[in-house]
């Protein structure tokens, strides 16, 4: 299984909660530029899954357009920042025959479930940026099992998607 570990892009500081912070236009056309780089990398997700925050949503949805997904985006509680990687995968065994997974979230906790799932005890040297993806495989969803295959930030994705 291919998981896509997402960061959310980047969004206003200006809401009435922390959960409705929108997207901004810089980060409409980041999530735009990482969904446009997953096509170019070839990304055929079986599944999306988003954090229910606004921001992530949003992400999740650019990213459906850009790859053409033809299912709906889900809302994934697994991913807020409060949910540990033993839950998360967990919960990832009812996608367990899907090949290919976009996991839309937030920091520090997608950096820390990628050091949980790759076998590193520094998640602080996996810190994605807004809008980076960091793309893993794995046999079974079992901590230190999966290999890293690639990490891109928004400037090589930026590159790939032109």
């Amino acid at each position: 299984m291919k998981l896509h570990l997402v960061r959310h892009a980047a969004a206003s500081d200006i809401a009435p909660s922390d959960a409705e912070r929108e997207l901004t236009r810089e980060g409409r056309e980041q999530a735009r530029i990482a969904g446009a780089a997953l096509a170019r990398l070839g990304a055929t997700p079986n599944q999306i899954l988003t954090s229910p925050l606004a921001r992530a949503r949003q992400t999740a949805a650019i990213i459906a357009q850009q790859l053409n997904f033809g299912n709906e985006v889900a809302v994934f509680d697994e991913l807020l920042n409060d949910c540990s990687t033993a839950h998360l995968l967990r919960a990832l065994k009812t996608f367990a025959d899907a090949s290919e997974i976009i996991l839309v979230g937030h920091m520090p906790s997608l950096a820390e479930h990628l050091a949980v799932l790759i076998g590193s005890k520094n998640p602080e040297a996996l810190s994605l940026g807004k809008a980076s993806i960091a793309s893993v495989e794995l046999d079974d969803l079992r901590p230190g099992r999966a290999e890293l295959r690639w990490f891109l930030r928004q400037k090589q994705l930026r590159l790939l998607a032109s």
